[in-house]
Order: structure tokens, then sequence, then C-alpha cells
């Protein structure tokens, strides 16, 4: 970029110079009329001016290649911000996924406290079988009692 300042401004030089020698071209020119050698030189400074004007268009041409490479910069920009955007994209499936996980953890923690409360049934359930068992031997020694009180 600096480059191509550096090359505006050369080309801005030689485009001064070249105007300031159309003004001496015109004053040749009207000298020319009485001195043929004046009319070469006057010929000379008219392809001078055609070149200047070609290093007008050049220059120009530069000024339209600098906006070009602004504007590949802001390109270069927009597909770093684009890389980005993929990379935020990934990780929101990533956390997608962890949530879907977090999902399948909370279900499980469900199960694990119906499983506890089932195992508290279960512990019950054989506190009411022993319970049943003591009132079984109770009801066997208290029919075998009264033959034991008879002999």
């Amino acid at each position: 970029l600096a480059l191509l300042f550096f090359v505006f401004l050369l080309l801005s030089l030689i485009v001064i110079d070249l105007l300031m020698l159309s003004l001496r071209l015109i004053v040749l020119s009207k000298l020319s009329l009485t001195h043929p050698d004046l009319l070469k030189l006057s010929l000379m400074l008219t392809e001078l001016l055609k070149l200047s004007l070609i290093l007008t268009e050049l220059l120009k041409l530069s000024l339209i290649l600098t906006e070009l490479l602004k504007l590949s910069l802001i390109l270069t920009e927009l597909l770093k911000l684009s890389l980005i955007d993929t990379e935020l994209l990934k990780l929101s499936l990533i956390l997608t996924e962890l949530l879907k996980l977090s999902l399948i953890a909370t279900e499980l923690v469900k199960l694990s406290l119906m499983l506890t409360e089932l195992l508290k049934l279960s512990l019950m359930l054989t506190e009411l079988l022993t319970l049943s068992l003591m009132l079984t031997e109770m009801l066997t020694f208290s029919l075998l009692a009264p033959d034991l009180l008879n002999l």
C-alpha cells in the first residue's frame, strides 16, 4: 500500500511536469511559426503531452487498484469473521450435544431416585415378612402351649 502511494506521488509529479511542458508547448507553438527548429520541438512536446495523458490514465488506474486492494483487505477480514462464525457454530453443536447428555443424566438421576424408593419399599416388605414370621411362630407356640400345659 505504501508502494502504491509512492508510485502515485511519482506519477503526480510527472503529470505536473508534463502539464508545465504543455504550457511551454503552447508558447513554443506560437514561436514555431517563425522557426522550423521550434516546430520540431513543438512536435516533441506534443508527443510528451500525449505521454502525459497516458500517465494520467495510469494514475487513475493506480487509484482504482488502490481501492481494489482496500476491498481485498475488507474481504480478507470478512473471511476471518466467517471462519470465526464457523467455529462458533461448531461450539454450538458441541454445546447442544452436552445439553442432550445432561438431559440423559437427569433422567438417570430420576431413575436412581425411583430405585431408591423401591429399595425402601423392599426393606419395609422385608420387615413385614419378618414380623409375619414372628407372628406365625407366636401362633404356633400358642397352639402348642395348651398341649404342653396338659402334660
